[in-house]
């Protein structure tokens, strides 16, 4: 849990540390300021957690 003590809201897999089953998937989870149009950042999250869903749910 060394990211937690960090001050890490959710893992590598957008599961909130403490809170079972809970998972976020927004511009909130990203840690440094980017250099692009914070829409883009939104669509890259948004791609990876389909991501980690679709492993999660179908095994894919």
């Amino acid at each position: 849990m060394e990211s937690l003590e960090k001050g890490d809201v959710v893992d590598e897999n957008l599961n909130v540390y403490g809170v079972e089953g809970l998972k976020v998937a927004d511009s909130s989870i990203v840690i440094k300021m980017v250099g692009a149009n914070t829409y883009s950042t939104a669509l890259l999250v948004k791609g990876k957690a389909t991501e980690i869903l679709l492993k999660e749910l179908t095994g894919l």
